[in-house]
């Protein structure tokens, strides 16, 4: 029930924007706001141009809607001259450019539109080992785990957005077990996004200087990780204070300064060279600005 008001909602403020009136600017630099309380501006108009908004104002009069990237937004009307209000002898001298035009310069305040994610889920890694007595061999990696924490700033009226944060790896192989904390950090590209549900792509570049190595009755091991944290992920309720992700992804990592490992039941050294890894992921965000 609530899924369908949201959608009607949605549907009805995109429409009422459709069947548009074409105002002029009157105000130097009209402010474009994202909320209707007229608190968050995302741009702004210049004097003279001409801007599509909707027909019904809001806030006793107040405000007009106006598409951005695809969103609702909000104008005052004290910054337009509506058809209304136009005479047909100035109006000519009112328009400097005739195409339709929705924004100059989309500000993007760094403390707006910022989450907190966490994410955890199962891994299905391959440990690729280079063996002197056996040669390159890939070994099934078990009881392997990602966990993250996220910064991520997402403004809604950008289809790129970015992240860092933290992230804890481990799993265990026949032959050692691994642990590593990464720092990574990269960007999205978020093509869909509604109030509800939003879609994106994501890639990550994860850093390590404590990648550690055990091999049961012989010791630990220490050396540094880098690598690629990729896949697509949906987002539920991406704008609320809470919210909810899932999805899929890729990991791809290498290793330098690991010394070659040796194993209780083996006195040849073993090289670890990669680790690759399918993952599925679930997690909770969390709005704080």
């Amino acid at each position: 029930m609530k899924l369908t008001v949201y959608f009607a909602l949605l549907i009805f403020l995109l429409g009422s924007v459709h069947a548009a009136q074409i105002g002029i600017v009157r105000k130097n630099k009209a402010i474009i706001y994202a909320d209707l309380d007229l608190k968050s501006p995302i741009g702004y108009v210049r004097k003279g141009k001409e801007l599509a908004v909707g027909n019904v104002k809001r806030r006793r009069g107040e405000v007009l809607p106006v598409v951005v990237n695809g969103r609702v937004a909000w104008i005052r009307v004290e910054d337009l001259s509506l058809p209304e209000e136009q005479k047909p002898f100035d109006q000519d001298k009112k328009v400097t450019e005739h195409n339709i035009f929705y924004e100059e310069e989309v500000k993007d305040p760094l403390d707006q539109n910022n989450y907190l994610t966490l994410r955890s889920g199962p891994a299905s890694p391959k440990a690729s080992f280079n063996n002197n007595a056996v040669g390159e061999q890939q070994v099934d990696v078990s009881n392997a785990t990602e966990t993250s924490l996220m910064f991520n700033h997402k403004n809604p009226y950008h289809s790129i957005h970015w992240g860092i944060g933290l992230e804890y790896v481990s799993g265990t192989t026949e032959l050692v077990n691994y642990r590593s904390i990464n720092v990574k950090g990269g960007i999205a590209w978020v093509p869909i996004r509604f109030s509800l549900l939003s879609i994106e792509a994501y890639a990550n570049l994860a850093l390590s200087g404590d990648f550690r190595v055990a091999s049961e009755g012989v010791g630990e091991y220490k050396g540094n990780m880098y690598g690629l944290d990729y896949g697509v992920a949906a987002r539920l309720f991406p704008e609320s204070l809470f919210g909810l992700v899932a999805g899929l992804g890729l990991t791809q990592y290498r290793f330098s300064n690991l010394d070659r490992i040796q194993t209780i039941d083996d006195e040849s050294l073993t090289e670890i060279t990669s680790l690759s890894a399918t993952k599925v992921f679930v997690g909770l965000s969390y709005r704080f600005d």
